[in-house]
């Protein structure tokens, strides 16, 4: 038996499915859903697994809060506007690029990904912007990569943990008083803490909201995680500093978990879930399980400084400032094109493509309906 919210996702994700489709049949690209934007790369934790560790806080340019307006201008209307660093609450115009493209009506939903230290600014964003925006879909994604002893090792922040929670819960209050307003959290599994994925997630049910819902990602890199990107166009260097996959011997029970996670949750129709699991098959077989047909087409990645990418394992291909900063004339130009071609055939675990490559495939969605039975 499917139940009614996973009928209307399944619904949902079908009717996009074949919009893309006519899309990609009348322009040979499928159309920009969401777009990746770093608005800064300071940080105020020391997250043994992050990617991208040695571009924090070593002076890279951000871009104006001007300049992220003509982008604002330039962007087709999207699905998500990912907002991302770096820690983005420690830009001190965050609220103001999230009107950028609310008040261009330029993005439904704006997520934030945030490690949950700053509580009392993320409910006063909030409120100013669901006053000015109520139709806005506003979701944050918090790092929670544990119970609070491994959690605060990970992210090196005594405490963290605790403020995550103290920020969950606070959004979740405001959940009853605002609509389209969201909260999650995204773990990322690990060889330290893939035996807590069951108790974190209890802990989560019990102290923030029973239906609580709990991503969950592979640690990723480069090297190990990613396959056939041409040497020339890989970036060098992503990967986490101090940490490592869980054994290959544990996917069969982190699968079974998973399973019992989603479960759980409020809705079973998860393409992330079924990315999941592909992740881990991927790892083991090395094989590629859903298609990635997302980089440089559905999904776009821009640096604080203006650099463009196909995707966060590929070097960028041009910057902004070329362009005056109308990301459009940038997206499908000529260098834009010609990345496209080189990265052809090359997949990896990256959530952010292929879990959305999940939702691009008959296969896929007849995967997220096998998770809602």
């Amino acid at each position: 038996m499917i139940r009614s919210v996973d009928q209307k996702i399944l619904v949902e994700t079908t009717k996009r499915f074949r919009r893309n489709q006519a899309e990609k049949q009348r322009t040979g690209l499928y159309p920009l859903e969401m777009l990746i934007l770093y608005v800064t790369m300071r940080c105020n934790a020391k997250c043994d697994h992050c990617f991208c560790w040695e571009d924090l806080n070593v002076g890279i340019p951000e871009m104006s809060l001007e300049q992220i307006e003509k982008v604002a201008e330039s962007t087709p209307p999207l699905r998500q506007l990912l907002l991302t660093g770096g820690e983005p609450t420690l830009r001190a115009d965050l609220i103001d690029i999230v009107r950028a493209f609310a008040k261009r009506g330029k993005a439904q939903t704006v997520l934030i990904n945030t490690n949950g230290l700053k509580p009392k600014k993320i409910v006063a964003m909030t409120e100013e912007l669901k006053a000015e925006f109520p139709d806005l879909g506003l979701e944050y994604q918090l790092s929670l990569d544990g119970l609070a002893t491994t959690h605060d090792r990970i992210r090196g922040v005594p405490g963290n943990f605790d403020k995550v929670i103290e920020t969950l819960k606070a959004i979740y209050d405001l959940k009853s008083k605002y609509r389209n307003l969201g909260a999650h959290a995204l773990t990322v599994i690990t060889e330290l803490n893939y035996e807590e994925l069951i108790p974190l997630n209890d802990f989560l049910r019990e102290h923030v909201s029973h239906d609580f819902v709990h991503g969950f990602e592979l640690v990723r890199d480069v090297e190990t995680t990613a396959w056939h990107i041409p040497a020339e166009v890989a970036e060098q260097g992503v990967g986490p500093k101090a940490m490592a996959l869980p054994p290959t011997e544990s996917f069969p029970q982190i699968a079974e978990d998973l399973k019992v996670i989603n479960s759980r949750g409020p809705y079973r129709a998860n393409s992330f879930h079924v990315h999941n699991l592909a992740q881990l098959r991927m790892v083991e077989t090395e094989k590629e399980q859903f298609k990635c047909v997302t980089a440089g087409q559905a999904v776009g990645v821009l640096y604080s400084n203006g650099d463009v990418a196909h995707c966060e394992f590929t070097l960028p291909f041009a910057n902004l400032e070329k362009f005056d900063f109308n990301f459009d004339d940038l997206w499908h130009g000529e260098e834009a094109n010609e990345r496209r071609k080189q990265i052809s055939k090359c997949f990896c675990i990256h959530g952010c493509f292929h879990g959305k490559a999940v939702e691009y495939t008959w296969k896929g969605i007849w995967e997220m309906t096998k998770a809602a039975m």
